[in-house]
């Protein structure tokens, strides 16, 4: 009896996936897995084509964040919250996880951020103003770039004495073995510090705070002081909708802190009362 692997296998693996009660988002992921092994199936002449992968539709007006950005009062507990998780090197966390904040960088790109010139990502703080030199092998979209550097970040980095300035920027090691912690641990390290301080960023998922909603943070923050293009430049994104999907729109909480601050502010029914009963000249 032969087996035909075609959309119909697929729809009613898909609807399995669902009745274990795997999150949509989840089972998107399995999918998309699933097409890339059954990629190579073909280039391998296993299987004449990959069949069509019914995915799962995203909800009208859902988010495509898994996460979220995170506030001010957050990012602290998550500092606060550093020493649970990495009692032995403490400050050395507490400095990475403060220069995601600043930076907006990639998980991947922190870890090779370097002060030596020939890094894939490199510090320079000697021009008219500090940027980061980032060549192609080290970049998403696949080309060098000169990134203009925040301000913030850029007095942040000045805090190193110039001796210590070699070498990568954030040195992440082992307790264990002294070397570079990979990027895969680091990312569960942060999620474990984002999860200590009970800083949740998607309930539906039970997701707490990870490296990647520390980009967001530093995309929202700065939407509200540069233009669309100058914040697409800082994020590194290749389209403008990307930018302006995630991070452009003001929270709305935001907005309504604006409209008031111009809007006299409200009487009181006692003073209203008070003004009613003085007498008139």
């Amino acid at each position: 009896m032969s087996f035909v692997l075609d959309s119909s296998v697929l729809s009613r693996f898909q609807a399995g996936l669902r009745k274990t009660g795997m999150h949509e988002t989840s089972i998107a992921t399995h999918l998309r897995h699933l097409r890339a092994a059954l990629g190579w199936a073909v280039s391998m002449r296993l299987l004449p084509k990959v069949p069509e992968i019914p995915m799962p539709k995203r909800a009208k007006g859902r988010s495509l964040m898994r996460g979220r950005p995170i506030s001010t009062e957050e990012f602290e507990r998550m500092l606060a919250a550093v020493p649970a998780v990495r009692p032995r090197d403490v400050e050395t966390w507490v400095r990475y996880l403060t220069g995601l904040w600043l930076s907006g960088l990639r998980l991947e790109e922190s870890t090779i951020l370097s002060w030596d010139d020939d890094a894939p990502i490199s510090v320079e703080l000697d021009g008219r103003r500090p940027r980061l030199r980032i060549f192609a092998e080290a970049e998403k979209g696949h080309q060098d770039r000169l990134l203009p550097m925040t301000p913030d970040f850029a007095q942040f980095l000045a805090l190193t004495p110039t001796a210590k300035r070699t070498g990568p920027v954030f040195e992440l090691l082992g307790l264990q073995t002294g070397t570079p912690i990979t990027a895969k641990r680091i990312s569960r390290i942060v999620s474990a510090i984002g999860k200590r301080a009970n800083v949740v960023v998607n309930k539906a998922e039970g997701k707490y705070a990870s490296a990647h909603d520390l980009r967001r943070s530093f995309g929202t923050r700065w939407a509200g002081r540069v233009k669309p293009a100058t914040l697409q430049l800082l994020m590194r994104h290749k389209s403008i909708e990307t930018t302006l999907k995630y991070y452009v729109e003001q929270d709305a909480d935001d907005i309504a802190d604006e409209l008031w601050k111009s809007f006299p502010p409200a009487v009181s029914g006692a003073e209203a009362a008070a003004h009613r009963q003085r007498p008139k000249h």
